[in-house]
């Protein structure tokens, strides 16, 4: 799939307002009841949207062949685990020195073996992309009944084990939890879900506000189907219906899209531009709530993108970003003149 897909990157920038905004709020716990509540009201999608866009771009670029797995794993080793090893150490070095956030484990490899926040998702993401990729190869996913079968699986595993409370070895377990939604999104790329009408759409719409309802009910401890988030099966159906929603209308934002595309530096940046933001305001006396949590929220937005902009104009940086280190080669007029045609 060519160019940009503005409905998928408004997505993404949906997922990093919410990714930065509960980071924010995490900054400011116990100083506002209204803050866990935001921050518990919105687990159900800020992490299983990033997957599942992970596994609708994944979809655009299918692995069909089994002897590119490698070169396909290189890939996602530069693009997921360079960073994980990258940022880790960084950000529970930033957190002993200082004092901010859970203090991590006191041994380092564990940092690596059992991942800090939000790194995990890195490590977890890349466990999904090696099964799927290497399951595709061996059309193991290419009818919607075998893609039913692996979503019911993973489904299965969640609803009977307890993957929250699981080991966070590797993040195994965390990789079975983000599948879901991985595969989900596979599956509405692949089986052209955009295509259903705006009928279809509105109908999951009335399904995202009626699971959006259910989960406050859980949040407020009304009544929960499950001990923890990742077992609930309605709060695992409203992080797969809200984006089957937006897509299947073609929701699109020109801001949101923007931010989308400065998804994954925005990720991997946030929490270094939060914490600036936070410490310089700590110096300066500033601790008014409300304005304070709109200043890390825009810090942790623009300042994470002004970043990547930065890191970009260096190898080094692009490394960092799980990019290559070397700068593509401009395209010749001729060739751009022909595209252009």
């Amino acid at each position: 799939m060519g160019g940009r897909d503005k409905v998928v990157d408004s997505l993404r920038g949906i997922a990093c307002i919410l990714l930065v905004t509960l980071h924010v709020a995490q900054n400011r716990f116990g100083e506002a009841d209204w803050l866990e509540w935001y921050g518990d009201t919105f687990i159900y999608i800020r992490m299983p949207l990033f997957a599942f866009l992970s596994g609708v771009v994944y979809a655009w670029r299918p692995l069909t062949d089994v002897s590119h797995y490698g070169s396909y794993m290189g890939k996602k080793v530069r693009r997921l685990l360079i960073p994980y090893v990258i940022f880790v150490p960084l950000i529970g070095l930033a957190q002993v020195a200082l004092d901010f956030g859970t203090p991590p484990p006191s041994a380092i490899y564990d940092w690596f073996l059992y991942s800090l926040p939000p790194y995990w998702f890195l490590l977890a993401t890349f466990w999904v992309y090696a099964v799927v990729a290497l399951m595709d190869t061996y059309k193991l996913l290419d009818t919607k009944l075998k893609m039913g079968v692996l979503f019911g699986v993973l489904l299965a595993v969640n609803l009977i084990f307890n993957m929250q409370d699981a080991s966070g070895f590797l993040q195994f377990t965390s990789a079975v939890y983000l599948g879901l939604f991985f595969v989900a999104g596979m599956a509405a790329t692949r089986f052209g879900w955009k295509n259903v009408g705006r009928g279809v759409g509105w109908a999951v719409v009335g399904v995202t506000v009626a699971l959006f309802v259910y989960t406050q009910f859980a949040v407020l401890d009304v009544w929960a189907a499950a001990d923890n988030q990742r077992q609930d099966p309605f709060g695992i159906a409203l992080g797969i219906a809200f984006p089957l929603g937006f897509i299947a209308l073609g929701l699109k934002n020109d801001f949101l899209a923007w931010v989308g595309g400065y998804s994954y530096g925005i990720f991997l940046l946030h929490p270094f531009a939060v914490v600036a933001a936070a410490g310089a305001m700590a110096i300066v006396g500033f601790d008014a709530l409300i304005p304070a949590l709109i200043v890390m929220t825009i810090s942790g937005l623009f300042g994470s993108i002004l970043g990547v902009i930065i890191l970009r104009k260096v190898a080094v940086g692009r490394i960092m970003l799980g990019e290559r280190g070397r700068k593509p080669a401009p395209k010749p007029v001729e060739a751009k003149a022909t595209e252009a045609a």
